[in-house]
């Protein structure tokens, strides 16, 4: 996709020194492979500039660089804070995963005997 594109050839380079500089990635190795930032970061920034349409590619590439051009410092936080609001979202994501994972537990071999006889009621609710 073409708006895949100028997100790596745009925002990502800034990214990348973004996360260098708060301690997310090694600053000696450069390079972000992950598909679910940039999709992340088209749909934010396309929110953000308000791009709508089939031809929003070369729109947003026309809004991005106009932006980081007129106040490159607010373009640079506007990506950080995506940045954070991402990493955010994600460690959200594995917790409810690893939660899930946990609760599995192993198998209950009682079940269908809890479904045919139903348990027993309390002393004090028979009365």
């Amino acid at each position: 996709m073409l708006s895949r594109q100028i997100i790596q050839d745009v925002v990502i380079p800034i990214i990348i020194s973004i996360m260098g500089e708060d301690g997310y990635l090694n600053p000696l190795r450069a390079e972000v492979r992950d598909q679910q930032l940039e999709e992340f970061l088209e749909e934010e920034l396309r929110r953000r500039f308000g791009v709508i349409g089939a031809d929003g590619c070369q729109h947003l590439k026309e809004q991005l660089e106009q932006a980081r051009k007129n106040d490159p410092f607010e373009f640079t936080e506007t990506l950080r804070i995506l940045l954070r609001k991402y990493v955010k979202i994600q460690a959200r994501i594995r917790r409810a995963l690893k939660m899930k994972e946990m609760e599995k537990g192993p198998p209950d071999r009682f079940v269908p005997q809890r479904r045919r006889y139903p348990l027993p009621l309390k002393q004090s609710d028979q009365y």
